[in-house]
């Protein structure tokens, strides 16, 4: 199976200035590229292949220098991500369509080719760039073969090698546990079994301090002046702001690494519900509520971590359904309403564990196994 690990670097002056003109090199290739393929298909309706493009590449390195430092392999992953864009954006349900890069914003590049990292003296030797130490902290070492590797050079000066390596398949819990998760915004998960993650709100705890930062930066824009051409205090600014947002992004992957880890080393079959995160953002009284929780990020989590997991229709009433009679009760879709009795049999539901007991039985019976009505479990906390 394919994995990879992040390390952080601690490159030289001078590595510093190589990494930032390879990006900024990677990004000219992309812009350049994406702007024939565009003036291509307007002229007379030609696609240009990722194939084609790669073919000019010598002709522009012979136009634009600079571009021999780079390492030729990124030059031509670029290409290729830009033909997979292309790719997802016709594809249905896909991405928008292709958009310049701008500097500043996720400078990267891939090298498709194994680096060589010495764990005595934890350095990482790379191409054109050389060797770089990495910090070491409390990162594993990587037990298998490495196959490509991603240099970031992120808005607050750090710089990470992200490692794709393959390794052996782990074994399969067998454990014969089953669990239904339902996701939320007052209770982040509610499992069937009366577990409870709460939410801990990382933005909304951090919100005070980021808009005080934010208006800082925004008085102290000078306009009609380019990014280049401002201040320093304002640049120190836009810096302060960029670590906050880097300070509350691992934050909240470090819980949901948690959380997706304990589930996943505690049941073999997990159920959970497909959300429309997309279409619910347009709720601008929950837009930043549910940004905050992650739940996507959580759901790519459990797929690579999990053996077996079933995703339930988003359209399947979780919440209005009764546990024990499979009773639907239209009048729960006022989320004010946490708990109900349901009319038919009078049996008292907290609204996101009879949820999370719903999306279970539903999971199962997708899988081919038969699920019979419980009591209802008091939520408890995880011990993490």
């Amino acid at each position: 199976m394919l994995r990879a690990i992040k390390y952080e670097l601690n490159p030289t002056k001078a590595q510093k200035t190589l990494i930032k003109q390879s990006c900024g090199c990677c990004r000219k290739v992309y812009n350049v590229m994406l702007d024939r393929k565009i003036g291509a298909y307007k002229k007379d309706g030609t696609t240009l292949s990722a194939f084609e493009l790669i073919n000019q590449l010598p002709k522009l390195k012979s136009e634009l220098e600079y571009l021999k430092e780079c390492p030729s392999q990124a030059l031509q992953q670029v290409i290729k991500n830009l033909d997979k864009a292309y790719q997802n954006f016709f594809r249905k349900g896909g991405n928008g369509y292709p958009k310049f890069k701008k500097k500043g914003i996720k400078d990267s590049f891939r090298i498709p080719v194994a680096c060589a990292i010495d764990y005595d003296n934890w350095t990482v030797k790379t191409a054109k760039i050389g060797t770089i130490k990495i910090y070491k902290g409390h990162n594993k070492q990587i037990k298998g073969t490495i196959k490509s590797y991603t240099i970031t050079h992120t808005n607050t000066g750090k710089y990470f090698i992200s490692v794709l390596y393959e390794t052996m398949d782990k074994p399969k819990l067998n454990n014969n546990k089953s669990v239904g998760i339902d996701i939320g915004i007052k209770d982040f998960a509610t499992l069937s079994d009366g577990t409870v993650f709460e939410n801990q709100k990382h933005l909304k705890s951090n919100l005070k301090k980021l808009r005080v930062l934010q208006r800082t930066a925004s008085r102290r824009y000078q306009k009609n002046k380019k990014r280049e051409e401002q201040s320093n205090n304002w640049k120190k600014s836009v810096r302060q702001v960029a670590k906050l947002h880097e300070r509350i992004t691992f934050q909240r992957n470090d819980y949901l690494h948690k959380i997706s880890t304990w589930i996943a080393n505690n049941y073999s079959i997990i159920c959970i519900e497909t959300l429309n995160v997309k279409g619910m953002m347009k709720n601008y009284h929950l837009a930043q509520a549910i940004s905050d929780c992650g739940w996507s990020k959580f759901v790519n989590m459990l797929e690579y971590k999990c053996d077996n997991l079933v995703k339930i229709d988003k359209w399947f009433a979780s919440s209005q359904t009764c546990f024990e009679c499979g009773y639907k009760n239209t009048n729960i879709k006022d989320l004010s309403i946490r708990e109900w009795t349901c009319p038919v049999c009078g049996t008292y539901h907290n609204r996101d564990l009879n949820a999370a007991k719903n999306i279970e039985r539903e999971g199962l019976s997708l899988c081919g196994h038969k699920v019979s009505g419980c009591t209802m479990l008091a939520p408890r906390t995880p011990p993490l």
